[in-house]
């Protein structure tokens, strides 16, 4: 029988790479996404790749309340049952914290926290009821960082890291896999979605610009990770190698060598 994928925020960036990978592998795609553009755009290449492919895309608004339950409902009536979900959708927020738009953050804290961990428990009691399955959360390196000037955004991955670690333990059990993929900095269009117009942004983005891989790379990782069964991954032996350096240091001590390297590059 066809599997199925769904792939939260997939018709853009690393997202619409996860697409094409999965395509390839002969699943049936299902997108939530915000821009029917991108979401029409997706299923051209998609078809492209595959001419059978099976694609179901569906526009809706992930950061509005109760868009996790909209999206169990949208399975029930199409009678899908998922093999894997993908919870990718999400965003960042760079400057003072306290300078931070409100409703902004919380439309981000809602996409990278709430929503996520509401479809990981509903989809989560489906797979577990059915004993198989498999669940990707998209991390960040920066989660596992405390980060001044990208303070919300850092620890709302640190929440996405953390939680999937957990829910690893409670459904392995039941046969359900979680693996959490933690990417470095991708190019996309995210940084320029989480930029502010205060100065501290610039450091930051210029700071975490070190090192940038494309899409492409990124989700061809992620997707080796989850089909290895991976607990949690990173991109490569740089990303892990600095993700082990970043949890040796002291989180005083790392919340101070981000800060004076972002301030170093506002005054550079």
């Amino acid at each position: 029988m066809t599997k199925t994928v769904l792939i939260t925020g997939g018709a853009g960036g690393i997202g619409r790479e996860f697409c094409k990978l999965f395509n390839s592998d002969g699943y049936r795609i299902v997108v939530f996404s915000l821009l029917q553009e991108e979401l029409d755009a997706l299923g051209q290449q998609l078809k492209s790749q595959r001419a059978d492919v099976d694609y179901r895309p569906v526009q809706m608004d992930l950061s509005q309340p109760g868009a996790a339950e909209e999206i169990i409902q949208w399975l029930d009536r199409e009678n899908i049952e998922l093999d894997v979900l993908v919870n990718n959708v999400g965003f960042g927020m760079m400057g003072e914290h306290v300078e931070q738009d409100s409703q902004k953050l919380e439309r981000m804290l809602t996409l990278n926290n709430i929503l996520l961990s509401k479809l990981c428990m509903l989809v989560g009691a489906t797979m577990k009821a059915r004993g198989e399955g498999k669940i990707m959360n998209i991390g960040s390196l920066a989660g596992f960082c405390p980060m001044p000037f990208f303070a919300a955004y850092s620890a709302s991955k640190a929440f996405v890291i953390n939680l999937s670690a957990s829910l690893h333990e409670e459904l392995k059990p039941y046969g359900v896999q979680i693996t959490c993929f933690c990417p470095s900095t991708t190019k996309t269009a995210f940084l320029d979605t989480a930029e502010s117009k205060h100065q501290s942004s610039s450091g930051i983005r210029e700071f975490v610009s070190a090192q940038i891989a494309t899409p492409e790379e990124v989700a061809q990782a992620g997707y080796a990770a989850l089909n290895k069964g991976k607990r949690y991954a990173l991109p490569g032996l740089s990303v892990t190698l600095q993700s082990i350096w970043i949890r040796m240091m002291p989180l005083r001590a790392m919340a101070s060598f981000v800060y004076k390297k972002s301030v170093k590059e506002i005054e550079s």
